[in-house]
């Protein structure tokens, strides 16, 4: 069965239709136990595309969240406190899977362990569930909002708890669960002007998502619209995380060939050195590259890499770590090129249009 019929299934189950492109990214993002960047083209997106993440964790992963929005005066301890979630915002236990999603496919590949659809959920204790003495936690996903105009503390502060995978604040030291996925939702062109570039290159991949019918007001056409919130009593898990961890068993497996590697590295050769980007492309960020391929391949039903999955991978690693580089910063202002030449030459250039000038010039394996 292919990844749109299983994803077709999920859809019927959760009983609402989610965007699949996006789906894929979290999934990939939570596959490779790494973080993601959405971005939206315009502003007006930016509720309905936040609503539509936190119903696909909430309904689909049966995932506590949260979101965060951030402003110019945001401190470290609001920031801190705005990311962390209660105990008594979390239900005592969650909803169980219901079987119809499995009985319909025999073969569906991430077939873990789940929960028995005829087992009595019992109630945990605030200890089991996470929360400290002051009943606080971190959520399994965090949405933040406006993070482009936070500080440089706030921006310093997420990449330290990305690094360490802790907080360290005055009520104690908390740990990010096993499956944790931060998402910064910004508009695309704020995105390199106002964020560390070492954030940037914390986050594995960067997802641009438009609703495919959105009118001026910003809501859906649709059947079925988002509510404003989501209740935090309906969590229900229909992806488990045993699943999540089945396909990334898979994913370490993946064959990539001889060809595909050469193919791989010929991409990030041409990326370093392309003279429209400054700074090069980082050792992390290629690391990202390979194992962004692994995690795609499980999802799309092989257990090899192909061109088109390097393809993919491409565009969602890099796009975000590109900075393209200032007239001033070119080689050829050694010998004698003029400032005004080439800023007519750079200003044609974005991270997309260099990644599509890349893909084009490097030959693809037969």
């Amino acid at each position: 069965m292919d990844l749109l019929s299983k994803v077709a299934m999920l859809k019927e189950t959760a009983g609402f239709d989610f965007d699949t492109d996006l789906f894929v990214g979290l999934l990939a993002s939570l596959v490779g136990r790494q973080h993601a960047i959405v971005t939206v083209d315009n502003d007006m997106y930016l509720d309905f595309t936040e609503k539509m993440i936190l119903l696909i964790a909430s309904n689909i992963f049966g995932f506590t969240t949260t979101s965060v929005m951030c402003a110019p005066g945001t401190t470290t301890e609001e920031f801190a406190n705005s990311i962390l979630i209660t105990s008594e915002s979390v239900p005592g236990s969650f909803s169980p899977l219901p079987s119809a999603l499995f009985d319909k496919a025999a073969e569906y590949p991430w077939n873990g362990s789940r929960t028995d659809v005829n087992q009595q959920p019992g109630m945990l204790t605030q200890q089991q569930r996470g929360f400290n003495s002051h009943g606080q936690r971190f959520s399994n996903l965090v949405v933040i909002r406006n993070l482009d105009q936070s500080s440089n503390y706030v921006q310093a502060q997420l990449l330290e708890i990305l690094r360490t995978k802790k907080l360290v604040t005055s009520k104690g030291l908390f740990i990010t669960p096993p499956s944790f996925l931060v998402i910064p939702l910004l508009s695309k062109g704020n995105m390199r002007l106002h964020l560390f570039p070492y954030l940037l290159d914390h986050f594995f991949i960067s997802h641009s998502y438009e609703p495919s019918n959105v009118d001026e007001s910003g809501t859906e056409f649709g059947k079925w619209t988002p509510p404003i919130s989501l209740p935090p009593m309906t969590l229900q898990c229909l992806f488990s995380v045993k699943d999540i961890d089945a396909l990334s068993s898979i994913a370490t497996s993946v064959c990539i060939s001889a060809d595909i590697r050469r193919y791989m590295h010929d991409i990030m050769v041409f990326l370093r050195m392309h003279r429209a980007i400054r700074g090069g492309i980082s050792a992390r960020a290629s690391r990202d590259f390979e194992l962004l391929i692994r995690c795609l391949c499980p999802l799309h039903g092989i257990g090899f890499a192909t061109p088109s999955i390097v393809v993919i991978a491409a565009r969602k690693t890099y796009s975000h770590r590109i900075t393209i580089s200032s007239p001033e910063d070119d080689r050829s202002v050694l010998y004698g090129s003029e400032t005004e030449a080439l800023s007519k030459f750079i200003q044609h250039w974005t991270p997309d249009i260099v990644l599509d000038d890349v893909l084009d010039t490097v030959p693809v394996p037969m």
